[in-house]
Formats: C-alpha cells, sequence, structure tokens
C-alpha cells in the first residue's frame, strides 16, 4: 500500500484488503481477519488521513465491523462469540488460546494445597487444547493458486517497520502546525 504513489491506488488498496478481511471473516478465518486489520491500523497506514478520506464509506463501515469482532475488548469476547456459533472449518486466532493457556498456567498451581495434581488445572487446560483442536478437524474446500501462493510469500515484497513508516512519511508527508489543511479556503 505505501508502495503506492496516487492516492486513489492506495485507497483501492484499502478497499482491496478490507474486502478480503471480510471474506476471511465469511471464511470463518479469525485469523485472517485479525491480521488484515491489524495491518490497517498500523500506525503507518492508520496515519494517512488524505488516502482513508478517498475510501468509500461501505469500506470504512466494513473495517469498524471487522475491528469490533477482532477487538482484544474482554478477552475477545466478540471473537469468542463468533467461533462457539461457527462449525468448521474455521482457522482461529491462536494468540486468543496462547493468551488463555498463559492465564491457567501462571494463575493456577500445578499441585493442590494438599499436595496433590490440580486435576482442576489439568481439565482448564484440556478444554482449551480441545476446542483449538475442534477447529482444525474439517479442511476447507479451497483450490490453491500458486501465483497467490508465490505473491504472498514473496520476500523481496517485504519492508521492515520503519521502511513502511517512512515510505508512508513519503507519500503523505506531516503537516506542521502552522499549514493549513489543502482543502481549506484561504482569504
Amino acid at each position: 500500500l505505501v508502495s503506492r504513489k496516487e492516492i486513489t491506488e492506495r485507497a483501492a488498496c484499502i478497499e482491496k484488503w478490507t474486502a478480503i478481511a471480510d471474506i476471511c471473516r465469511c471464511l470463518q478465518n479469525y485469523n485472517g481477519v485479525l491480521q488484515i486489520c491489524a495491518a490497517l491500523e498500523n500506525s503507518s497506514i492508520h496515519r494517512l488521513k488524505q488516502t482513508w478520506q478517498c475510501v468509500a464509506k461501505q469500506s470504512k463501515q466494513t473495517v469498524e465491523k471487522l475491528l469490533n469482532l477482532v477487538t482484544t475488548n474482554a478477552r475477545f469476547k466478540n471473537m469468542r462469540e463468533a467461533l462457539h456459533r461457527c462449525d468448521p472449518p474455521c482457522i482461529p486466532y491462536l494468540g486468543m488460546y496462547l493468551t488463555d493457556l498463559s492465564f491457567i498456567e501462571e494463575g493456577t498451581p500445578n499441585v493442590t494445597e494438599h499436595g496433590l495434581i490440580n486435576f482442576c488445572k489439568m481439565r482448564m487446560l484440556a478444554h482449551v487444547l480441545m476446542e483449538v483442536r475442534r477447529y482444525h478437524q474439517a479442511p476447507y474446500a479451497i483450490e490453491q493458486r500458486q501465483e497467490v501462493i508465490d505473491y504472498l510469500l514473496d520476500p523481496t515484497r517485504l519492508l521492515t517497520d520503519d521502511q513502511t513508516y517512512e515510505a508512508s512519511l513519503a507519500i503523505e508527508p506531516r503537516r506542521s502546525f502552522d499549514q493549513k489543511p489543502a482543502t481549506e479556503i484561504t482569504d
């Protein structure tokens, strides 16, 4: 996105990735939704105010809906509800489950106060692992396209965070406080 010089191309790119994220939602690929939303919320993209002004209202509304789905509020409450309503195939966001496992591991002793194995903790761990496993039982019936795989895995397209931010500043420089917006009319 930051390699596009024209503002309309950048807006179209945001709209395209928003549509892809919504398709991921329809396919119950919650990891994909979260990754695309995280990219759109990255400071290098989020700061592009002029570009976002050119993004269609419907796409902006879709982004808000998707961000609401993957919000970390209340321990991923919205995503958990969506996951519990869906039938496999599904790709959950594993970070949510890793957080659960960490809380259980850190917050619950392995041994009870009587020196016995804490089976309650083991049940909690097993419950989390069984839930993750449940979503991986059914495969997707999607044809793989090698050119898409090659595009997505092409290491030459990757930029560091610093390179991305520099490119972002190059296409939409910071405005100093004494500058007026380009849309403002002066006397």
